[in-house]
């Protein structure tokens, strides 16, 4: 019984231990560019877990917003905010399917495509959290919850 509870504290203390340094140190922001639909915000890498992306996108959007000048210049006066991995930097076009900028000079205006989260407004103003294999909502009264929509 001993070696048990000795295992399973073992593995909580790793577990933890092993979360604590995934998730350490904040995230950084890159740059950001706009259009009057889209932003794209280029990050250095997002916490690992969807939670906590999301609480990191809600703690800094208005921050980034700021910085950045987003604005939407469109009808529906709202923007879709696209989150990338800086990953390998700015680069050239060349043959690759890569983003690139127009706010930026050529050769060096684009990254590779590494999509880490897209945040947009539903037709109802709740906030939509999109990542690979799932899709979280914000209602207006601030809860959070998984969409059943993929």
């Amino acid at each position: 019984m001993k070696k048990i509870v000795f295992v399973l504290a073992a593995l909580i203390v790793m577990g933890t231990s092993l979360n604590l340094y995934l998730n350490r140190g904040g995230v950084k922001v890159i740059d950001g560019h706009g259009n009057k639909w889209t932003a794209s915000v280029i990050v250095d890498r997002l916490p690992l877990s969807e939670s906590s992306k999301i609480e990191w996108w809600l703690q800094n959007k208005e921050s980034i917003v700021a910085k950045y000048h987003f604005k939407p210049d469109n009808p529906a006066d709202r923007l879709s905010y696209y989150i990338y991995s800086f990953g390998d930097g700015y680069q050239e076009e060349e043959s690759e399917d890569r983003l690139c900028f127009d706010d930026m000079k050529p050769p060096k205006n684009c990254i590779d495509k590494n999509l880490l989260m897209v945040v947009s407004k539903t037709r109802n103003g709740d906030t939509e959290f999109r990542f690979d294999n799932a899709v979280y909502i914000r209602n207006k009264e601030g809860r959070i919850y998984q969409s059943e929509e993929k």
